[in-house]
């Protein structure tokens, strides 16, 4: 398994949502209080924009501001911090990726250029050349997420990535299960790989995923914390990891019916709405972006309510 200069990555990796004011601008003291609460809580580290943390709403100003913070107020909490560097064009990568690393970030979530979709080729050699451009103190979490550029990395093209230095864990956010147990059963003894979200981890880390990055525990990050630590032990026939499995699952199922608002519009609302359930304040996404209409935040609440019930009892 990979070894690591900083903190390593690994465990229960909360997302912290972009906290904006009424008028859009950052929040930083909000940014610093969701920090707190995740490492208060436990978890091994956070993961500032992410897709959900709107990595593609902010200017490279913003994007400092925010990481410098993040950095800050992650370590001051002993907690993990993960930046995401994910931009439109190279450029922009490399020079996210490197300020992160000068800042102190203990990794770097890295997915391909979005906008128009990119090639396998040039995938594989964007995450090289970002990763030949940092002085290898930081480690790269590489990021599958195809709805974003409309590229899918499979097992066969990890196998050429896990040479290039530097790339020390990936977030598997394609849950398709012929090509998630396949990456996971190709590359899992070499790379500390993560699930795309915290129900997955039961079934990933029984085939050697080691991390988890977390969004359904934001209203109950003590219990999301204990759930990946049982499953890391190996504990899935345990009634309680069973008990949170169901509770998580049924979250993340309850914002996938029909009468729910599309998570890929509305996922900075989602993320946002789920981290006030569990103290932050996250306000409202950016434009063109939206909060969650009521009614869907009224049923956001109720399908909560186990993991709420969970938490109680810890």
């Amino acid at each position: 398994m990979p070894e690591f200069t900083r903190k390593p990555l690994e465990g229960h990796f909360v997302l912290i949502p972009l906290s904006l004011d009424d008028d859009e601008e950052i929040d930083f003291d909000s940014i610093g209080l969701s920090i707190a609460l995740v490492g208060a809580s436990g978890a091994s580290g956070c993961i500032v924009f992410g897709s959900m943390g709107q990595m593609t709403n902010v200017s490279e100003r913003e994007f400092d501001a925010v990481c410098s913070k993040a950095v800050e107020a992650g370590h001051d909490a002993g907690i993990a911090v993960v930046v995401g560097s994910t931009a439109a064009y190279q450029r922009e990568a490399v020079r996210r990726a490197c300020y992160a690393e000068s800042a102190g970030a203990d990794g770097s979530m890295l997915a391909a250029p979005f906008a128009l979709p990119v090639t396998p080729e040039w995938a594989i050699s964007f995450f090289a050349e970002v990763a030949e451009s940092l002085e290898g103190d930081m480690a790269l979490m590489v990021y599958n997420y195809s709805p974003l550029n409309g590229v899918n990395l499979t097992a066969r093209m990890w196998e050429r990535l896990l040479d290039v230095e530097n790339i020390k864990a990936i977030k598997e956010s394609n849950t398709f299960l012929p090509h998630f147990d396949q990456v996971l059963l190709s590359i899992s003894d070499r790379v500390n790989v993560f699930s795309g979200n915290d129900p997955s981890f039961f079934h990933a880390s029984q085939l050697g995923a080691v991390g988890a990055t977390g969004f359904f525990a934001w209203p109950a990050l003590r219990t999301g914390n204990r759930y990946i630590a049982e499953c890391l032990a190996g504990n899935h026939d345990d009634e309680w990891v069973r008990r949170a499995f169901a509770a998580l699952q049924n979250l993340s199922s309850a914002i996938r019916q029909p009468d729910m608002p599309l998570m890929l519009s509305h996922e900075h609302g989602y993320l946002n709405a789920l981290a006030e359930m569990g103290g932050a304040r996250a306000g409202a996404p950016r434009k063109p972006y939206r909060p969650l209409p009521p009614e869907a935040l009224k049923k956001l609440r109720t399908a909560a309510k186990p993991l709420l019930a969970l938490e109680a009892e810890l």
